[in-house]
This record gives C-alpha cells, structure tokens and sequence, in this order.
C-alpha cells in the first residue's frame, strides 16, 4: 500500500503513516459508534437548539459515523481527504437544515465541534504511539493535515447542498406562495383554509394591504430585499404580527401585514411612519378573512394609481380611504381628463398663481366652507382663504354654490390632470 498524500516521495511520512496513523485509523473505523455517540451528546449539550428532540439526534449519530469510518478510510489509504464526496446521511442532513430553516453557520459548528474531538482523540493516542520527536512531529503533522483537509472539503460539499436545496426550496415555496396570491386576488381560492396552507398564512385574521415601490433600482442592486424590509417595517409599526410579500415587479412588491385584532385608526396612521424617502407605499383599508384580505389589496393598488397619476411631487404615503373619490373618478382617465377641464375651464391652468387659488377652493369646500380650518391647514390667514376663493368664482366665471359636487370631484382630480391624460407606463 502506497501513500499517495500529501507527498508520496517523503521516506519519513510513508513510513509515519504505514506505522502509527494506518493502525489509529482502523481503530477509529472500528469505534466509530462510540466515538459518534459522544460526539452528538457533546453536540446537544452546547448547541440544543440545533438537535431539539430524539430524531434529530439519531440522524446525526447515523451522518457522523458514517464521516468519521470515512475520515478513518482515507487515512488508511492515504488518499487526498479534500476529494472525498460526502455520506449520503451528511448531505440528507445539510439539505434538510436548509427546509428547517437552521442557520448555516450552526450547520457548521457541529463540524467543528466533532472536528475538536476527533483531533483530541487522535492526538493522544498518536502521543502514546510514538516516542521519538521527529516521528512523532510527522505524524501530528500528517494528521492534522487529514483531518483538516477532511473537515474543509465537507464544509464545502456540505455549504454547496445547504445552498443548493434552499435555493430551490425558497423557489419553490416562492412560486407557491405567488400561485396562491394569484387565485385568491383572481377570486379562484375561496377556501379560506386551503388559502392559508397555501401561503402559509392565516387569512382568517384582520389584514392589511400595501404595495411598495421605489421609482429607480437603489444603490444596494436590489429592490426586492429592500421592499421586503419595508413591509416587516410596517408590520412592526402597525402592531402586525406577521406578513406576506407578493413581487409585482423588480422595483416592487404587494405586502398584506395581519394580526387577531382589528386594526386601529392609529395603527394605520403609524403603518407608513419612518419609510426611507426612496420608498413609496399606498395601502388599502383593513379588511378581514379572505374577503378582507383581496379588498385591501385592490384597495391599495387603487391607492397606487393614483399616486403615481400625482407624480413623484407627491405624498409617499397614500391610504385609500384619502383618495377613494379620487380612485373612483379617475378610473377611465382619458374621461376625467375631459371631465377637469371642462367643468373647471381657466381654473385647470398650470400656472401658479392659479394652482395656488385652485388648491385654496379645494381645501374650502372640503373643510364644509370654513374660512378658519381651511386657513389652519393652509397656514394662512382666513381673509386670504376669503380673498383666494373669490378669485376662484372669478376664474370659474360663476358662483361656488352651482355644481358645488361636480366642482369638488374635478379638484380632486385636479393634481393629477398633466398625468391622466399620459399612458400607464410612463405614470410609473
């Protein structure tokens, strides 16, 4: 029997090797149910959490085993430990770390952990085996290399199949996840039931619904990641307890936040508080059940369309409750375009002098014709809210008082006039 690693020319290794590790490694071949056995028990006693119940830990007395009379055959054929493919138990274990959601870098103390044992216990009996310095300094050096080399070529066989199967099932679980928005959206799920096995959320809680966005790609390369941290974000804000993201393009994302509870008027004021400026969010009204949780999101996607027909100029906050007449009128947009201009004529003018008093009549008539809180949300003084909207009945060419619903709808409309008239795309 040759050695064939690391240096098969070195006289001192071979026979190092042939005499003390050959016998060590059919030793360690022939306990290694005793030696895994302590090594799981020395597992669970520092690290609990990653084996919590019997199962758990019977699979990784079967996946460490099988390693260590690997480790042990390679050593007895002097064969390049870094080359070694890993035991079918081992990989079935990194796969399902990945399902269970256990942490890569817990996946990995246990290999440094068995690692620490392994070597002590080699040590000593490489100590006991041979007296003379130098021998003894090859064989410590040959099996550190073993074992090492071993250990490294697992941890990256062992990373590969963590990051492989997590990546397909998080494709997987996406792609359900996304199937399953689709059809309750589309009115197809109407089992409420079905629906949250298939999301893997309760629908039949208090939801509420959100799209988010960003105008441009962010400077970190990728919008998903930072919507997904907006949505949970919000559900911290709002007082959810859980949430469900939706990708509905590159740039964003649909969100529905839920908890037992109704939500508040309060929690949803706080819902949008403290968004980075580079995001914008629109939210529907919170709905229950599985009726509650498609309103809302067509709800918000209202909201949406109208705040991208306000343009980037404006809020980046839109609830729907805000602009529901606004959602209402614009829906055919090449109508309320026509609509705007023909019912406030001049008053539509871009100028802005004239947005300045069209604006003015419109927080008039919403604020019922109070000079004072008209005045108090403008921060101006009442005579100049009084001054403004006679301007406006000078503009309009007739009194407040004739068509006062049609004259409030078409101001509503009135900021989103330069964009109703554009196409879908360009208003995103």
């Amino acid at each position: 029997m040759a050695l064939r690693w690391p240096d098969p020319d070195d006289a001192r290794a071979h026979r190092v090797w042939q005499r003390v590790l050959v016998p060590i490694a059919a030793e360690m071949r022939a306990g290694a149910d005793e030696m895994s056995a302590r090594a799981v028990a020395r597992v669970r006693a520092e690290l609990p959490q990653l084996l919590p119940d019997e199962q758990m830990a019977v699979e990784h007395l079967v996946s460490t085993e099988a390693s260590l009379r690997q480790l042990a055959q390679v050593i007895e054929a002097g064969a390049d430990p870094r080359r070694i493919e890993l035991p079918p138990s081992t990989t079935a274990i990194a796969r399902a770390a990945a399902h269970s959601q256990v942490a890569l870098t817990d996946l990995m103390r246990i290999y440094r952990l068995v690692q620490e044992l392994v070597w002590q216990w080699m040590y000593a009996r490489i100590a006991a085996a041979e007296p003379e310095p130098a021998d003894l300094a090859k064989a410590i050096e040959l099996a550190t290399g073993w074992i090492f080399g071993y250990v490294d070529g697992a941890l990256v066989r062992a990373e590969e199949a963590y990051a492989s199967e997590r990546e397909a099932w998080l494709r997987g679980a996406a792609a359900t996840r996304s199937a399953a928005v689709d059809d309750i959206v589309a009115e197809r799920e109407r089992d409420a039931h079905r629906a949250s096995i298939r999301l893997r959320y309760d629908i039949n809680r208090a939801h509420l619904g959100l799209l988010a966005w960003v105008d441009d790609m962010p400077a970190e390369g990728d919008a998903q990641t930072l919507l997904g941290g907006v949505v949970a974000d919000v559900a911290s804000a709002a007082g959810a307890d859980s949430n469900v993201l939706h990708p509905v393009s590159s740039l964003a994302v649909a969100g529905w936040v839920s908890r037992r509870e109704p939500f508040t008027t309060d929690a949803v004021a706080s819902a949008g508080t403290g968004v980075r400026p580079d995001v914008r969010l629109a939210f529907g009204e919170p709905g229950t059940g599985l009726t509650g949780f498609r309103r809302t999101h067509h709800q918000a996607g209202h909201a949406r369309r109208v705040a991208a027909l306000t343009g980037p100029t404006g809020a980046r906050v839109t609830h729907y409750r805000d602009v529901a007449v606004a959602a209402l009128a614009s829906a055919d947009t090449e109508h309320a375009a026509s609509y705007v201009t023909r019912v406030l004529g001049p008053l539509a003018a871009s100028d802005e002098d004239t947005v300045r008093v069209a604006s003015t009549l419109a927080v008039y008539l919403q604020e019922n014709r109070s000079r004072t809180r008209a005045a108090r949300r403008l921060i101006v003084h009442p005579n100049t809210v009084s001054y403004r909207v006679n301007q406006a009945e000078t503009i309009l060419g007739r009194s407040i008082d004739i068509d006062t619903l049609e004259l409030s709808v078409a101001l509503t409309l009135l900021p989103m006039l330069p964009r109703l008239g554009q196409p879908p795309s360009s208003r995103l």
